[in-house]
């Protein structure tokens, strides 16, 4: 019998793979081998495990990244930790679930806090970096625009432009940092 966690692996597998128009009942229970009475030994319906997995897309892959971050105080240690988090984020899934957003409202709300929450924990840090708040928000945003895009136009398993990228933004951010008056 597969587990609850299993529903969701597979389910971000089939976002990756095939998008979200992919994401069905059917064939999930059959990428998992089991009926649809297993299925619903852990949803109610197709909503609540629309909603669960959205729900655990959420704490996993973002409240999950401001507690990492939370309890350092470094602001170029918690840049690194969340270079090293988004290089390490399911691209494709997210880049389904950015595109599934588009037309399903209570996703678009999903996908709205996953990117407000991930802005402020960059903006957390970037305002330990740059004195004007423009200026951080500014860098927090950039920073999410390199990762959205990046899952919008790329999405390639091989992180590497990615990651290119985000050390280039990461590097004004210790330059800038280290020009700080002591």
């Amino acid at each position: 019998m597969a587990t609850k966690q299993d529903y969701f692996d597979a389910a971000f597998d089939m976002l990756s793979a095939q998008g979200y128009s992919a994401l069905k009942q059917a064939p999930l229970c059959k990428r998992l081998n089991v009926t649809t009475g297993s299925f619903y030994h852990y949803f109610e319906n197709w909503h609540d495990f629309t909603s669960q997995l959205l729900d655990h897309w959420l704490a996993e892959r973002t409240t999950r990244l401001v507690g990492l971050t939370r309890d350092l105080d470094d602001p170029l240690e918690q840049l690194e930790t969340l270079l090293q988090f988004s290089l390490a984020l399911p691209h494709r899934a997210e880049a389904a679930i950015r595109v599934w957003s588009k037309v399903d409202p209570e996703v678009r709300a999903v996908q709205d806090q996953v990117d407000n929450r991930r802005t402020e924990v960059v903006l957390r840090a970037a305002r330990a970096v740059f004195d004007d708040e423009n200026e951080a928000l500014d860098h927090a945003r950039w920073a999410m625009y390199l990762l959205a895009g990046y899952q919008d136009l790329d999405a390639d398993p091989d992180t590497a432009r990615l990651e290119g990228a985000l050390r280039k933004l990461l590097r004004e951010f210790e330059n800038r940092y280290a020009a700080r008056p002591s």
